[in-house]
């Protein structure tokens, strides 16, 4: 028996040897025909349903902090709202409101009263104007933003962006008005208390405002004209910043008078009205024009006043002087009138 299992080892060995040389002798044939050995390593296998579950838990711990962030956010958001609007704020903000436009009015009412008593100054003070209500204005909302409601900055940023896509989309031609009022202030192609043609309106320049601005004409009344159209017109000046300014008054006679002499009646009469200024010169020119199929005389007498505000009573001053010295003298036609049936 112990002879059979020696034998019995012995010949598997013997096979275990010839199979190992038989693959050795494979391994060299195949390592001669090519020099690419293909080495096939082991494929590990992974748990997937390991692996799943790890990232589910992963996101759902992200989404949950996320989220978590989110309502502190909205938390923090919602009590800053609550703490800009309360009802001590908003009372706070109307009785600033209040204050300065009183203030403002006060203020406008004591600068145009002074620019009235001083009359040599009115207009450097009537210019004051729109500066000092701009400035008031400016102080109160800066006081009421950084003072009162005292926003983080964040959300001055945001609102403002906010305001301004709403306001430039909704008032464009506001915008527009106060841009121009911002133009006219700084570039002053007139004051206040100017005397300016727009188009058909001609006045003395009552305020500018960031809307618009107001002029009085010769009839009393007050035209309020948008800064736009300011900007975008042709604006004649008279006196230019000036007290006094140039005024031409225009008299028509017939083509018989003695030229030479009614110009000297004329220069008279405008050296010795009483609101002339007389460091500036005077000028009479003398026209020939057509009037109703005739040929007349066209007088025109060109001095500076005093003030602005003579402008017209100048002009009647004029026509009454020289129409009276030439009545005086008989240098003037007699009317004819003939009777109509």
């Amino acid at each position: 028996m112990n002879r059979f299992i020696k034998i019995l080892l012995l010949t598997v060995l013997i096979v275990m040897g010839f199979h190992e040389l038989g693959s050795s002798v494979g391994r060299d044939t195949v390592a001669q025909q090519s020099d690419t050995v293909v080495v096939i390593k082991p494929i590990q296998i992974i748990d997937t349903t390991q692996v799943d579950t790890v990232s589910i838990d992963t996101a759902r711990a992200d989404t949950s902090s996320d989220l978590s962030r989110v309502g502190q956010d909205t938390g923090k958001a919602l009590s800053e709202i609550e703490n800009l609007i309360s009802v001590g704020v908003i009372l706070a903000i109307i009785i600033a409101l209040i204050i300065t436009y009183f203030l403002n009015r006060f203020v406008v009412v004591v600068l145009e009263n002074l620019s009235e008593r001083f009359t040599r100054y009115r207009l450097g003070i009537k210019r004051m104007v729109p500066v000092v209500r701009l400035i008031i204005w400016s102080f109160a909302i800066y006081i009421i933003i950084a003072g009162i409601i005292n926003p983080p900055l964040s959300t001055v940023i945001t609102v403002l962006a906010s305001i301004g896509i709403a306001v430039g989309f909704a008032a464009q031609d506001i915008l527009k008005n106060i841009f121009g009022g911002f133009i006219i202030i700084m570039d002053r192609p007139f004051q206040v208390g100017d005397k300016i043609q727009v188009a058909e309106h001609y006045g003395e320049v009552l305020s500018i405002g960031l809307r618009s601005s107001r002029i009085v004409t010769p009839d009393d009344s007050v035209v309020t004209i948008p800064n736009s159209e300011l900007m975008n017109k042709a604006v004649s000046n008279t006196n230019s910043s000036a007290l006094d300014c140039q005024v031409v008054a225009e008299i028509f006679l017939p083509m018989n008078v003695d030229v030479d002499a009614v110009k000297r009646i004329a220069y008279r009469a405008a050296v010795s009205s009483r609101y002339v200024y007389l460091q500036k010169p005077i000028a009479i020119i003398a026209l020939n024009e057509v009037h109703e199929e005739n040929f007349v005389l066209k007088l025109r007498v060109k001095a500076y006043v005093l003030d602005i505000r003579y402008e017209f009573p100048f002009k009647s001053d004029m026509t009454e002087l020289i129409l009276n010295e030439l009545k005086q003298r008989d240098m003037l036609p007699q009317q004819r009138y003939i009777d109509k049936p």
